[in-house]
């Protein structure tokens, strides 16, 4: 108990200089406001990209039939494409929001800020839902699937001699065998 105590406070005093660090930055009022808006775009996103790459099936908590497979083999590409970029975009619209500070003032500067701030917000909301879809679309399919959680899964197995941590199910003979 004394541990959990100690970690708790450990993380709590983390927070706390790492607020104070970004509290006196000028850039400030647009982290907050990318803390706010990317979660809840993210989600939003989410929801169009699930429909876009075809996996409507990860709504419903039922193992993946064969179109869905092979629409995940052509569409996965494309996911991690868009992650790449987005990921890109985000490093780009964030570090140029903090050196074109994006204050509270409406100066130049500061409006080219709140501007760059706004296309990194985009493009971090979009890379967070991109991350999360790929992850658990890769799982969904495979569950040693993306390769660092198949390694964790294995090392869990090896750790534990617990099976399950591997993750396969049995394919239905049934559904498998009209394709």
């Amino acid at each position: 108990m004394v541990e959990v105590l100690g970690i708790f406070g450990f993380l709590s005093w983390l927070i706390l200089v790492a607020y104070e660090w970004l509290s006196s930055l000028q850039v400030f009022p647009a982290i907050v406001t990318g803390t706010v808006l990317v979660p809840i775009w993210a989600l939003r996103d989410y929801r169009r990209l699930q429909g876009r790459f075809h996996l409507q099936g990860l709504r419903s908590r039922r193992s993946p039939v064969p179109p869905e497979r092979f629409y995940w083999e052509v569409n996965r590409s494309g996911l991690q494409r868009a992650m790449l970029w987005s990921g890109t975009v985000a490093v780009a619209g964030w570090s140029n929001a903090s050196w074109l500070p994006a204050s509270g003032s409406l100066d130049g500067d500061s409006i080219i800020g709140w501007m760059n701030a706004g296309v990194g917000i985009m493009a971090a909301s979009r890379f967070l839902s991109a991350s999360i879809l790929f992850i658990k679309a890769a799982q969904w399919f495979d569950a040693m699937r993306p390769n660092v959680i198949g390694l964790i899964r294995m090392l869990m197995y090896k750790l534990s001699d617990n099976y399950e941590f591997l993750g396969q199910r049995k394919a239905d003979p049934e559904r498998e065998k009209v394709y």
